[in-house]
């Protein structure tokens, strides 16, 4: 068995857990123009979990490419990156 280039469950982690972070902090300043202080209020809304699950798409093309590919350790590092994040959607949908 061979190892292949960019399976490490670092890269997988990193990404998924980072990704999804600053696709929202860059998406707020771009549409809303406003402060941090807003998204408290802004948590409970249904559009919310929409933002969510738009922030969380390139952890999940990530670990589409890399099942897809056979690269486990990614798939491993992103399943344990994306898990806060479907964390919070199921309390946020239910």
């Amino acid at each position: 068995m061979t190892r292949k280039r960019f399976d490490s469950f670092l890269l997988g982690l990193l990404f998924c857990l980072l990704m999804p972070l600053l696709i929202f902090v860059v998406s707020w300043q771009a549409l809303t123009h406003s402060g941090y202080a807003e998204v408290v209020h802004w948590l409970r809304q249904p559009v919310f979990v929409q933002y969510v699950i738009f922030a969380s798409l390139p952890g999940m093309l990530l670990l589409f490419w890399a099942y897809h590919t056979e690269r486990w350790q990614v798939c491993r590092g992103g399943v344990l990156g994306l898990t806060p994040y479907l964390m919070m959607l199921f309390y946020l949908f239910f």
